[in-house]
């Protein structure tokens, strides 16, 4: 089952770089959100919720904008035969409908969906009782654009699924949630039919490992690694650091990953979800 999850958040989010930073990112990858969703899913459920997160695959956040959808840029883009070099290369988004290899200019999204913003803190010194002032960074959704993510999972899951997002959105989602960052409400939707998962390019919407057999295949797509750990909110440990290729990497087939892998006492999504376009090269 493929369903659009829509999200209102109730104000910003705080999403770390994993360096203990006040920065936050700008988006919210598909790590974030599936590690987010398992944790609620097993606190709510226990070990029946074993099946559940070896099967879920998030995507990282995309948006909805003037009937429309926005997904990560292909990378499969070409900004130095483009006219326009200099958006195509710094705009990490496109509109969905409007995906194209001969006029990829006009499915740049030029503007961005969030922004980042400093806001002031105090804390106290324990020792000296004196007042530290500081700043820190929130992440705002633009008026106008609706943050969603894609979600697959079994059919036999979606009350589960509601259950643990109803938990998320309550709780937050992101660092910082006592001070109310991430909390949203949601809405479930069948996933549009724009979002084809046939064609002769595949286009991944969260972070992947690919397995084995794909990593021979690599060079014939289009992608980018970055490296990125997560962070144990229990037991407040952080996690083993991991190579992702990022969203929007372009291949010329359906690239699987590696399923979901369990690393000491923790699971993880290496497997994309991934749409489809046909190209429409001359």
């Amino acid at each position: 089952m493929r369903k659009l999850i829509l999200l209102d958040f109730k104000g910003g989010f705080r999403v770390g770089r994993g360096d203990e930073s006040d920065s936050t990112l700008s988006t919210i990858h598909s790590d974030t959100i599936y590690g987010a969703i398992v944790y609620w899913a097993f606190k709510l459920f226990g070990e029946d919720a074993q099946l559940f997160a070896k099967n879920l695959k998030c995507s990282s956040l995309i948006f909805q904008n003037n009937d429309d959808y926005v997904v990560p840029k292909p990378m499969i883009y070409d900004s130095m035969h483009s006219k326009d070099p200099k958006n195509i290369k710094s705009s990490p988004y496109a509109y969905l409908s409007k995906l194209s290899l001969v006029n990829p200019e006009k499915s740049i999204l030029t503007e961005q969906p969030t922004t980042v913003t400093s806001i002031p803190r105090n804390a106290l010194d324990r020792n000296t009782n004196n007042s530290m002032f500081y700043f820190i960074e929130v992440t705002y959704v633009k008026p106008g654009f609706v943050p969603c993510i894609v979600l697959e999972f079994e059919d036999n899951y979606e009350k589960m699924l509601t259950s643990s997002l109803k938990a998320l959105g309550d709780s937050g989602i992101g660092g910082d949630n006592t001070y109310g960052f991430g909390l949203f409400d949601f809405k479930i939707t069948d996933l549009p039919k724009q979002f084809n998962q046939q064609g002769k390019y595949y286009i991944t919407l969260s972070l992947c490992i690919p397995n084995e057999e794909e990593i021979e295949r690599l060079n014939a797509g289009y992608y980018r690694v970055i490296r990125k750990r997560g962070f144990k909110k229990d037991t407040v440990k952080t996690k083993v650091d991991l190579n992702y290729l990022v969203e929007g990497s372009t291949f010329t087939f359906p690239i699987q990953g590696r399923g979901v892998v369990k690393i000491e006492d923790y699971f993880i999504q290496t497997s994309p979800v991934v749409i489809a376009f046909g190209g429409d090269e001359k």
